[in-house]
């Protein structure tokens, strides 16, 4: 029922999305040359030969997708790629960086019928693997409806996002059925899509795929100058920060100066934008400051230094011996979700991290589990890992687990892309 009247509302939506759309660009979340793909308009020539159509949802996601498409495309030398993205942000991100060969980037189309029929009926794609949760109805829909197979990979549904959709429950049993496989990422998920009616035995658990990710980009001659300009000085990042969670990591970095005075902090707020909130607080702490959005360089005696920049985590994870990975210090409101702490583990950056990371539950309580990674709960606990992790030999069991710990999750790459593969038409 609910899935009727969403799809008769995504037949007659299109006026509504242009509107949408129109006031996106002008708020300049929207790139102008390209707007229309998110129509069904414009979009790149289909090569010959059968095409995959893979979707991630934000730039993490499209980023833990490329490792897939290189090995799906390795293996499969006739297949092409169109890779979908929402936002601006993620298209930026994949235009910087060398994508797998045969893999076009496009934007999902909107999820109003025309765009997605358009979509379709363009690419006529051979098999379609979404990645996560990221279920919009019409675009399912009509793709269950072209016959087209459909995966969905990482797939993950914690007790807290069940119980959100708890009043559309009818609607998510529609859709979580359209799928001919789901890959979990752990068992609490694989339990919760079979509640909401995917057959056991098309639901997997096959661990995250962040684990897979190729290695975050950066820039060689920058880091260069990046790592001149700190020299022999002790130095830790902050990843990936929530606001409310700056003046703990402030004041930490004040305990820890008091043991290695010349102690250099990185911070990188989640968020650049916000930059400017950061520094405010920060001057609360500190009067030797530089943003990297500003073009100011680090000195001699900078504190600490806001990299305020979109793209750059890849080179300073490779900087940084050690890094804090924010959204996951306990907060006023709802608890923050975490991030992702592959990113800095894959480039060899020892991971601290507080205790709050729901979204990423298993891979936290795993990685710790394996002595991969120190959780840490107060402010001096905080600045002692700090100053401990400076020391490479204290570092050293860290590192030797968390590449461990990889090499044991690569599963979550491999089965997705056997069964992918064994789905394509034979060549």
């Amino acid at each position: 029922m609910l899935l009727r009247l969403y799809l008769g509302f995504a037949a007659l939506n299109a006026p509504l999305w242009r509107m949408i759309l129109r006031k996106r660009l002008k708020m300049g979340k929207e790139d102008p040359a390209r707007m229309a793909e998110k129509l069904g308009d414009n979009l790149a020539t289909r090569p010959a030969g059968p095409v995959v159509w893979v979707h991630g949802v934000s730039v993490g996601e499209s980023l833990s997708l490329l490792t897939l498409l290189k090995e799906l495309g390795e293996a499969r030398p006739d297949v092409s790629f169109v890779l979908t993205t929402n936002t601006r942000t993620s298209a930026d991100m994949l235009a910087k960086i060398d994508l797998p060969p045969r893999v076009i980037h496009q934007y999902q189309p909107a999820d109003t019928t025309s765009a997605v029929r358009k979509f379709l009926a363009h690419w006529q794609p051979d098999l379609a693997v979404f990645s996560e949760l990221d279920m919009w109805p019409c675009l399912l829909w009509e793709t269950h409806k072209s016959s087209v197979p459909m995966f969905l990979i990482n797939a993950r549904m914690s007790d807290r996002s069940m119980h959100k959709r708890r009043f559309g429950r009818g609607l998510y049993r529609s859709l979580v059925s359209m799928f001919d496989m789901i890959f979990c990422q752990e068992d609490v998920s694989r339990a919760n899509f079979i509640t909401l009616g995917s057959a056991p035995e098309k639901t997997i658990v096959t661990g995250p795929l962040k684990v897979a990710s190729e290695p975050l980009p950066d820039n060689e001659q920058e880091r260069q100058k990046l790592g001149e300009a700190i020299g022999n000085r002790p130095y830790w990042l902050a990843a990936s920060t929530h606001h409310s969670e700056e003046d703990r990591i402030f004041e930490a970095h004040q305990i820890a100066r008091k043991t290695l005075p010349d102690l250099l902090l990185v911070i990188a707020p989640r968020h650049p934008k916000d930059s400017e909130q950061t520094r405010a607080k920060c001057l609360g702490y500190f009067s030797r400051i530089a943003r990297r959005s500003k073009g100011e360089a680090i000195q001699p005696d900078t504190e600490v230094y806001i990299a305020d920049t979109l793209g750059e985590l890849g080179l300073f994870f490779r900087l940084s011996p050690v890094s804090f990975i924010g959204h996951s210090l306990p907060s006023v409101g709802a608890p923050l979700p975490g991030k992702n702490p592959y990113e800095a583990i894959t480039l060899g950056s020892v991971v601290i991290h507080g205790p709050e990371y729901s979204d990423f539950t298993y891979i936290y309580d795993t990685l710790h589990g394996n002595g991969a990674t120190i959780k840490i709960e107060t402010e001096r606990e905080l600045a002692s890992a700090v100053i401990n992790a400076q020391d490479p030999t204290w570092r050293a069991p860290y590192q030797s687990a968390g590449e461990m710990a990889m090499t044991n999750a690569k599963s979550a790459l491999t089965v997705p892309r056997d069964h992918i593969l064994s789905a394509l038409p034979v060549a």
